[in-house]
C-alpha cells in the first residue's frame, strides 16, 4: 500500500546534470509504480531508508507558487520534467501538481522535456499543443506479462502506453518511444519498430547492471526462465561475453531499424559502468 503525505518546498526549480533543461522540475517525491530496475530508488535525494521504493510518494503541495517566485529570478529557458519521480502517477489526478506547472512554464514562455510512462498525459495535450513542449521521452517495453508483472506490477500496461503515445503523435506532439530496459535474453527488441509506424525516430536503453539490486532483479527474471540465471551471471563477471552480447544487440537493432526506415539511438553501459544523464546528442 502506498502512503501518501502532503509537504511543502521551498525550491521546485533544481539543478541537473542531464542534458535536457537548465533545471529539473520534479512535482513529487517517490513513485507509485516502483518499477524493480529504476535506477532512481538509488539516489540520494529519494532514498528512505524506513519506506521501500514505491511504497510512499510526497505530494509538493505548493509547487505552484514557488514555481512562480523562482521563474522571476531564474529565468530558465529549458527545464526538464520528471527525472526522478513519475509526473503523471495516478496521484496525479487528485492533485493536479504536474498539470499546475505546465500551466505556470506555458505561461511564462519556457521550453520543456518530459519523462513519463504514464498514459495519463494524454491528458494533456491540449497544454502540449501551446508549443512549449519539446520533446516526451516515453518509456515503453514489451516483455511478457507474466515478467512484467514481476518487475512493474504497478506501472500501466503496455497497450495502454502504445495507445497514448499513438494519440500524442496524431496531436503533432514529438515524442521519443523510449524502449527500456532491454533485458538480454528475453527482449524482443526487433518487434518495436513495426509497432509505430508513424513515428521515424525510436531510441533503446539496455538493462543497468550496476543498480545495487540487481540481484533481485536477476532472481525475478529466472523464476520464469531458470535458464537465464546463469547467463546473466556471466554478463556480471565476464567482460568479453558482456561486451559481445550488447554488441549483437546493437547489429540487431541497428538492421531492424533500417528494414523499417527508422532513425534510432541506443544506449548501453560499458561494462561495470553505471549512468551517462545523456539523452539527446
Amino acid at each position: 500500500m502506498v502512503k501518501f503525505k502532503l509537504i511543502k518546498v521551498t525550491q521546485i526549480l533544481n539543478p541537473t546534470s542531464i542534458n535536457l533543461g537548465d533545471y529539473v522540475i520534479n512535482p513529487y517525491k517517490g513513485c507509485q509504480y516502483g518499477c524493480l530496475y529504476c535506477y532512481v530508488k538509488q539516489n540520494k535525494t529519494v532514498q528512505n531508508k524506513e519506506k521501500g521504493w514505491g511504497s510512499y510518494v510526497e505530494v509538493k503541495i505548493n509547487a505552484k507558487e514557488i514555481l512562480e517566485k523562482e521563474l522571476r529570478i531564474k529565468k530558465p529557458q529549458t527545464v526538464l520534467l520528471g527525472s526522478i519521480t513519475e509526473c503523471f502517477q495516478p496521484i496525479e489526478e487528485k492533485y493536479k501538481i504536474t498539470y499546475n506547472i505546465l500551466k505556470i512554464l506555458n505561461k511564462y514562455g519556457v521550453f520543456y522535456y518530459i519523462l513519463t510512462r504514464s498514459p495519463y498525459i494524454q491528458k494533456y495535450i491540449d497544454l502540449f499543443s501551446e508549443g512549449f513542449c519539446k520533446k516526451i521521452y516515453f518509456t515503453i517495453n514489451n516483455i511478457p506479462e507474466e515478467l512484467r508483472t514481476k518487475l512493474e506490477n504497478k506501472s500501466p500496461s503496455y497497450e495502454e502506453r502504445f495507445k497514448a503515445i499513438e494519440k500524442l503523435k496524431k496531436a503533432n506532439i514529438e515524442v521519443i518511444p523510449y524502449y527500456s530496459p532491454i533485458l538480454p535474453f528475453v527482449s524482443e527488441v526487433k518487434d518495436i519498430f513495426k509497432r509505430f509506424h508513424n513515428i521515424k525516430h525510436i531510441e533503446f536503453e539496455g538493462l543497468n547492471f550496476k543498480v545495487t539490486n540487481i540481484k533481485a532483479i536477476i532472481d525475478n527474471i529466472s523464476s520464469l526462465y531458470p535458464a537465464i540465471k546463469a547467463l546473466y551471471e556471466r554478463m556480471l563477471l565476464d567482460k568479453q561475453y558482456y561486451e559481445t552480447y550488447w554488441q549483437k544487440v546493437k547489429e540487431l537493432i541497428t538492421k531492424e531499424a533500417r528494414k523499417n526506415k527508422k532513425e534510432l539511438r541506443l544506449y548501453i553501459y560499458k561494462f561495470n559502468a553505471y549512468f551517462n544523464n545523456i539523452y539527446s546528442k
